[in-house]
């Protein structure tokens, strides 16, 4: 699977794409999967509670109905893009909330072994500090390679 590179750019508190002295830089794609698979709002479930004064967001692809997988067959378990994660905007740092983020960040990465871009995907959280959340993901391709990334967010405002 490649990609074009996506970095994080601090003057603009958001990603962008990567350029070479000719062209687009590309990739073998996951650092854009984890970016993408994490940093997109998923659309809320019908029980999660909300923050205040939000909506249950989502990506409006979701709204239509899903592609079969390509790999996996079908599956009762429809393409979604994003995390939860955004859930957390106002949430406290506990233990629980560090299992809710690792169930919601596996959820978010579960598209790519149901799709058979990989065999497995491991996930990891914590709290390296005070406000801030902690994730590594570690994927194991077909062929038994590895790839992983590891990254730093603000807790609350993700």
């Amino acid at each position: 699977m490649t990609d074009l590179v996506l970095a994080y750019n601090p003057e603009v508190g958001g990603f962008d794409l990567v350029l070479t002295e000719t062209d687009l830089a590309v990739d073998d794609g996951f650092t854009g999967a984890c970016i993408l698979s994490v940093y997109a709002d998923r659309r809320a479930h019908a029980d999660d509670p909300l923050p205040k004064k939000a909506d249950r967001r989502g990506w409006w692809g979701d709204r239509v109905q899903p592609l079969a997988r390509p790999q996996a067959g079908a599956s009762t378990n429809p393409d979604r893009i994003g995390s939860r994660l955004w859930l957390f905007e106002r949430e406290v740092q506990s233990a629980v909330n560090l299992v809710r983020a690792k169930k919601i960040l596996t959820e978010a990465f579960a598209w790519l072994t149901e799709d058979g871009y990989v065999s497995k995907v491991d996930i990891t959280t914590w709290y390296p500090r005070v406000g801030r959340l902690g994730w590594r993901c570690v994927a194991t391709w077909p062929d038994g390679t590895t790839s992983s990334h590891t990254y730093e967010t603000e807790w609350g405002a993700v």
